[in-house]
């Protein structure tokens, strides 16, 4: 379990609103519109964050659009969480009906990130298929990560740690295309995502590459990097655009 520290949603706010850089890199991500991104540049993939110009990191807008390496930001999921409804449809999640869960919904709400998973930057003609899967998740003991899709039928479920991680933990997307989901999780602290994506190109042939996603569950990394985020307050703020790789695209 990785060392955190837990905090009611107003307050990690607040204390995002002062922060700098962390000692990783991160930056926190806690509310507006944000992809998992998917870039194709010199015959390799390129998974970033691409943050919209509405997302709040450390506590302000961005203002225009920005990318960022998937090391640079966390994603803070906020209390408060619901229960897990009744019924055997939700079993996929891992824990007993009434049990807490915290998530960031497919429907926008303006208090949570707003996170969707992206290809716009590929061009959809040179793509034959394209998958993200989930490859590992470390979090809290104890703690189930799923992502799944609401429809008029119940749950549509692409992939949860709950029953071991294996080949039909994945999403096939639209190349060029962009969707949303619920992003799930099952006990407070840090979780750190790995997926791998995999694309059928008409010309470089199969194209794959990994990466790892960090989010918060009502927690930010440890306080040695937090004092550290507060010495340094609003010049690290300004240091987001300084670090954005590329910006208007998407």
């Amino acid at each position: 379990m990785k060392n955190a520290v837990t905090l009611w949603a107003p307050a990690a706010v607040a204390l995002a609103s002062m922060a700098a850089p962390l000692a990783h890199g991160q930056f926190i991500y806690t509310a507006g519109h944000g992809d998992i991104g998917l870039a194709y540049e010199d015959g390799a993939f390129e998974p970033h964050w691409h943050l919209h110009s509405d997302a709040v990191v450390n506590g302000s807008p961005l203002g225009s659009d920005g990318e960022f390496e998937a090391h640079e930001v966390l994603a803070y999921v906020p209390d408060p969480s619901i229960a897990r409804p009744p019924g055997s449809q939700w079993d996929f999640l891992g824990i007993a009906e009434g049990s807490p869960l915290w998530y960031l919904p497919q429907i926008e709400d303006s208090g949570k990130p707003f996170l969707g998973i992206a290809s716009e930057e590929l061009t959809g003609s040179e793509w034959s298929s394209l998958t993200i899967s989930l490859v590992s998740v470390s979090g809290p003991a104890g703690g189930h990560f799923s992502l799944w899709q609401d429809g008029l039928f119940g749950p549509t479920v692409h992939m949860t740690t709950s029953n071991g991680i294996d080949g039909t933990d994945l999403y096939a997307m639209t190349p060029g295309g962009h969707a949303h989901f619920n992003f799930g999780f099952t006990e407070p602290g840090i979780y750190d995502v790995t997926f791998q994506w995999n694309g059928m190109h008409t010309v470089d042939g199969l194209i794959s590459a990994s990466e790892t996603f960090t989010f918060g569950v009502t927690a930010v990394p440890e306080p040695g990097e937090i004092g550290l985020a507060m010495a340094l307050g609003l010049a690290g703020f300004l240091g987001v655009r300084q670090w954005r790789r590329r910006a208007g695209q998407q």
